[in-house]
């Protein structure tokens, strides 16, 4: 007899509502599947709301979405402040902080309210899945696991599944299922900080910025010659500013410490940045600059080279790896 619980899941709830979590909750919506997207207050739900809409409107300019689409894939996301009682939710995606002690307590939380068996998903790629198991009570440790969506969501048809210690494969399954109702092909990889992609595209990233650092070339022609070179949307630069430098940066900094790999040491630059807070979309400036929706705005490169040459110059560097963002 079939298993009732592997049956195609009609909600979800998604905790965080940056980049990554704005990507998994229209991927899920527009798998029909509805979807609770829950942000830590009201202010930043309204500005992450915001975003998701002018994101589809930029798609729909681009003729790669419809307006109906739109609606109806808004229709099925409801947002929501502060972490609701999630009984009656059997999935929930955590797409919030990668900050280890941030993600414990979150978890915790989540653990007391989420129902049995509901199916925990972690949408992260430098922490342990076994380690912050052991943030919720052993019942639920079986139910849960890593669900890595490459970014940008919607257009990278990649998942990297990840067991923890004591993930069971009905778990396994229910996450294989709902990856393929997504269209996307899942990578089973082996619990490793970083996976596979996570430490392939962090070197990118660091590399590219190093080359702008050191006057090797300017930040419009390399990710001009990686868009051609990759055949992708984005280059280095532009897709760091986007996931945010802040979450680039930590990320970095985790598979240093984990790995002792010097390429993964962050670029004194990344480093420069971030403690100015020039953190991307989200901040409206990184390596590029944006409007309040995250579009980016159609400036030259000189506009923003002096301010790169500002924090180049050595004197009166802060040293500390500090950020004011949330890794969204």
């Amino acid at each position: 007899m079939e298993d009732p619980t592997l049956s195609p899941v009609q909600k979800v709830a998604v905790i965080g509502a940056g980049a990554a979590g704005r990507g998994v909750a229209r991927a899920l919506a527009e798998a029909g599947i509805d979807v609770l997207l829950v942000e830590r207050d009201s202010e930043t739900l309204e500005r992450r709301m915001k975003a998701l809409r002018e994101g589809m409107n930029r798609d729909i300019a681009r003729w790669s979405m419809t307006e109906s689409e739109r609606n109806a894939t808004l229709s099925r996301i409801r947002g929501m402040a502060g972490i609701p009682d999630l009984r009656g939710v059997p999935m929930v995606f955590d797409c919030a902080t990668e900050d280890l002690k941030e993600k414990k307590e979150l978890l915790r939380e989540l653990d007391r309210r989420a129902p049995p068996g509901c199916l925990f998903l972690l949408n992260t790629s430098t922490l342990s899945i076994s380690t912050l198991a052991g943030s919720v009570s052993e019942a639920r440790r079986e139910d849960f696991l890593g669900l890595h969506f490459l970014h940008p969501v919607s257009r990278i048809p990649l998942v990297e599944l990840v067991r923890g210690r004591d993930t069971t494969d009905r778990a396994v399954e229910l996450a294989r299922n709902l990856a393929k109702r997504l269209g996307k092909e899942v990578l089973e990889v082996a619990e490793y900080p970083g996976y596979v992609t996570s430490r392939l595209t962090l070197t990118l990233i660091n590399e590219a910025i190093h080359l702008v650092m050191e006057g090797v070339t300017t930040r419009d022609a390399l990710d001009r010659a990686m868009k051609l070179r990759l055949g992708s949307t984005h280059g280095p630069l532009a897709l760091a500013d986007e996931i945010g430098l802040d979450s680039i940066f930590r990320s970095l900094e985790a598979l240093w410490q984990g790995l002792g790999l010097t390429q993964y040491r962050p670029a004194p630059l990344l480093r420069r940045m971030v403690n100015e807070g020039w953190l991307g979309e989200k901040t409206g400036r990184g390596f590029y600059l944006y409007d309040e929706t995250g579009k980016r705005l159609n400036g030259k490169e000189e506009m923003i080279r002096p301010p790169l040459e500002r924090l180049l110059e050595p004197e009166g560097v802060a040293v500390g790896g500090n950020s004011t963002g949330d890794g969204q």
